[in-house]
């Protein structure tokens, strides 16, 4: 199988919230709640590792709250090459009504320096002529 990278930009926390139905202005509970590290980049990584791909993750990961994706990166026996930044990876909530509605609220990425955008530049540079396929992604 093919040796990939994929490149997740802006990786999330996820918080999917299950209720009934969601009532705007008024108290709701939900009736379960997952979170997991998401993010386009590291949700097309895992559908190929599925598939028998070795997968390579890299992007930015704030440092405040790197550790569900590193657990997912150990679980899925993911290289990692993110760079740590100040602060944490961005949260998003996810609200599934049981009609199969859904509402996303998506929080803000990190401040990523320039500093780190070189030393991520510099790390893809050096390691992507290994892949068979580059994935970038937001």
């Amino acid at each position: 199988m093919a040796k990939i990278l994929t490149l997740t930009m802006n990786p999330a926390l996820d918080l999917t919230l299950q209720l009934g139905q969601l009532e705007l202005g008024q108290v709701n509970r939900s009736n379960a709640m997952l979170t997991h590290a998401a993010g386009k980049g590291l949700n097309v990584a895992q559908v190929l590792a599925d598939l028998g791909h070795e997968l390579t993750v890299a992007g930015f990961l704030g440092i405040d709250n790197q550790q569900a994706f590193e657990a997912l990166f150990e679980r899925r026996h993911f290289v990692d090459e993110f760079v740590r930044v100040p602060g944490e990876t961005r949260s998003n909530i996810k609200m599934a009504e049981s009609s199969g509605r859904i509402t996303d609220l998506n929080g803000p990425g990190p401040q990523v320096s320039e500093a780190a955008q070189q030393a991520l530049f510099a790390r893809v540079e050096q390691i992507a002529p290994g892949f068979d396929v580059v994935v970038v992604a937001g």
